[in-house]
């Protein structure tokens, strides 16, 4: 995603570049166990030693194609209306598990990594199947934060494996974990003290995103950035950290949210974010874009941008999918469609077609000093942009002696305009 911004003053169409898109810290989850690289926290780096010979585990894709589906999520049912503490609270990973068996295993990993156990008999032959089932448990569960990966011995007998046993590695003792927690449980009470009481689930979200956003930097050397701890105790992550916190504020406050993974289109990096259920309907959120700290290269206060973008807001899987690529590996995600609890929608910053009079009533109705809206189509951005950028329209809505500043993008047909603070 490129994140530029200009200046535009009534002498002309000045190009001051004010950043560049920072992507480079972006944790590659759930990474290809033949890779070679530095294994990433959440992760499963190790693999124990077989009781009778050297383990391995060769790569294995479980990708399922969404393309055609309208909101469907495969043969699993997503979201499981389960009791909050329980076996499973209601994952939506272990909602796409089919089998009787899988549920059985994801219920004995998830309690044993609860109580930082060891040696956990599975039912299991399969190496591979281990794998999937661990990272859906701690896609599912945030709070595994202290999980930096497994070891496993297959028992065999007559040549047969017979089950394995597992155990999770932690990068924590209990004491540290729950030093941890309770700074983590501060935080958490303190955001959502000022949850929107009696508002639907869309205000929520919005509320939760502009919190997280609003008190994480974007870094690329924060501590335990690939966990919650990073934003909860010490304020700054990469994109991982970003949507594990994310996802736990939502859970905490009843709202259905659980981790995406995948890679940027044009870097070819990889990515985390996340799927929301709004008032009924599933919506892809990323945080981590829609924070200016990440996408501006260190000039966006000063040039009296927001701190929050909100591009990446409630989107569906068309719009998601002109930059990111999912990962299906683990499960299925879902086909989104829904636009009803869209950022643009809902504000009514959504324009279908070229139209001078909603374009003065949008305008007066402003509040602030930053204004932003989306376009359907690439011909209606394009309108758009001539009308108040190349024929400089935009100063008979808003103007200052330092000019306007403003950014587009033709990926997610956007438009920003704000006063800025200081040249």
């Amino acid at each position: 995603m490129k994140m530029l911004s200009y200046q535009l003053k009534r002498i002309g169409l000045t190009g001051l570049l004010i950043g560049v898109l920072l992507i480079s810290g972006c944790a590659d989850v759930f990474r290809d166990r033949q890779g070679g690289e530095e294994p990433v926290g959440g992760q499963p780096p190790a693999y124990g030693a077989d009781a009778q010979e050297e383990a391995t585990a060769p790569g294995t894709e479980y990708a399922a194609d969404a393309a055609g589906q309208e909101e469907t999520v495969g043969e699993g049912s997503g979201w499981q209306e389960t009791e909050p503490g329980s076996e499973t609270d209601g994952g939506y990973y272990y909602g796409m598990l089919t089998d009787d068996g899988q549920r059985v295993m994801y219920a004995q990993m998830l309690n044993s990594m609860r109580q930082m156990g060891q040696d956990e008999e599975l039912i299991c032959q399969d190496e591979d199947l281990l794998y999937r089932i661990f990272c859906a448990v701690l896609a599912d569960h945030p709070e595994l934060f202290y999980v930096t990966g497994y070891t496993y011995a297959r028992v065999t007998q007559g040549g047969e494996v017979m089950h394995m046993r597992f155990s999770a590695s932690y990068s924590m003792s209990q004491a540290e974990v729950a030093r941890c927690k309770s700074g983590i449980d501060e935080y958490v009470e303190t955001c959502l003290s000022y949850l929107p009481a009696g508002q639907d689930d869309y205000a929520k979200i919005r509320y939760l995103y502009e919190y997280v956003i609003c008190n994480t930097e974007y870094d690329l050397q924060a501590p335990e950035n690939q966990n919650i701890c990073s934003v909860f105790l010490y304020g700054r992550s990469v994109c991982q950290g970003y949507a594990k916190a994310f996802q736990y504020l939502c859970k905490r406050a009843g709202i259905d949210a659980t981790l995406v993974t995948g890679r940027i289109k044009e870097s070819g990096y990889g990515h985390a974010w996340n799927l929301v259920r709004s008032n009924g309907a599933y919506y892809y959120v990323d945080a981590t874009w829609g924070d200016a700290s990440y996408t501006m290269d260190g000039g966006a206060a000063s040039s009296g941008l927001p701190d929050v973008n909100y591009e990446y807001l409630c989107v569906t899987t068309e719009q998601i999918e002109r930059t990111h690529e999912i990962d299906m590996s683990v499960a299925q995600m879902p086909y989104c469609t829904a636009t009803d609890d869209n950022y643009y929608v809902r504000g009514h910053a959504f324009f279908s077609s070229f139209d001078e009079g909603a374009l003065d009533t949008f305008f007066a109705n402003r509040v602030g000093k930053y204004v932003t809206f989306r376009c359907e189509t690439a011909d209606v951005y394009s309108s758009y942009y001539e009308y108040l950028i190349g024929q400089e329209h935009i100063f008979d809505y808003m103007d200052s002696d330092a000019g306007v500043s403003y950014s587009d993008n033709e990926e997610t047909l956007t438009f920003g305009f704000w006063l800025p603070e200081s040249l």
